[in-house]
């Protein structure tokens, strides 16, 4: 193959994968993005292996690390996702694709619920949860499954509508969404929303949205957080409220 013919079907497979990925978040809708991970997640084969083979190795990068999140602590929300590098899940690491792990961690602890060893939460979605062997995460549903075994009473809801009224009933909420609504090049996120009603009314806080250990807020509510957070390029796909 010529270059000159090499450089046309390079821009070609260029043109057609940026197409693919902006029609996603466009024109695919929420259950049905859900459906897929759920498939996904129902389709893993070798979740067990992942989780007998790097229970202890991340246990024992937790206690190098430092974060005081290997065990039960008193430290605050897990922030910072960029630094857990040497941690695995799956075929993946936990800087890359452990989003969900530490949203539904940091939603345990919101709820006041300890004794949650984070190197076992990532067992458990290894063992039942992970989609595409760790490197898409962890599935939504599984989440969600996940938080019901703790005694909790959990809703989940794939449409923007709804969003509003399950975040200002619940005590804690997760929410997935595309990091750009424009393109699924961008990835799909994770995060733990906390309220905080000391002050008047209810006011949000989002926990682990850039993984550098700052908290994102206070807003005011749903619509607030859509249209500040990442300057209004995020695009929610669905939430878990928790009570």
């Amino acid at each position: 193959m010529s270059d000159m013919r090499r450089t046309y079907v390079d821009k070609g497979r260029h043109r057609l994968k940026e197409w693919i990925y902006a029609f996603i978040p466009k024109h695919v809708g929420n259950r049905f993005v859900l459906w897929v991970m759920q498939c996904m997640r129902l389709m893993q084969r070798h979740g067990n292996m992942y989780a007998a083979s790097h229970y202890e190795l991340n246990k024992s990068a937790l206690l190098g690390l430092g974060t005081g999140m290997y065990a039960e602590t008193d430290a605050p929300f897990m922030e910072n996702q960029l630094k857990l590098g040497s941690l695995y899940i799956g075929m993946s690491t936990m800087d890359k694709a452990g989003c969900e792990v530490i949203a539904v961690y940091n939603a345990l602890r919101a709820l006041g619920i300890r004794g949650v060893e984070l190197a076992r939460l990532i067992e458990d979605f290894e063992k039942d949860g992970i989609i595409y062997s760790g490197r898409f995460g962890v599935a939504v549903k599984a989440m969600a499954d996940r938080l019901k075994l703790y005694g909790l009473n959990v809703r989940l809801t794939a449409s923007y509508d709804r969003m509003g009224d399950m975040l200002e009933s619940s005590r804690a909420a997760i929410l997935t969404l595309y990091n750009d609504r424009t393109t699924i090049g961008e990835q799909i996120h994770s995060v733990c929303i906390t309220r905080d009603d000391i002050k008047r009314g209810s006011t949000y806080y989002i926990h682990n949205m850039y993984g550098d250990g700052h908290v994102c807020g206070p807003y005011a509510d749903m619509d607030d957080i859509v249209k500040r957070l990442r300057g209004g390029r995020t695009a929610p796909i669905a939430m878990i409220g928790i009570r």
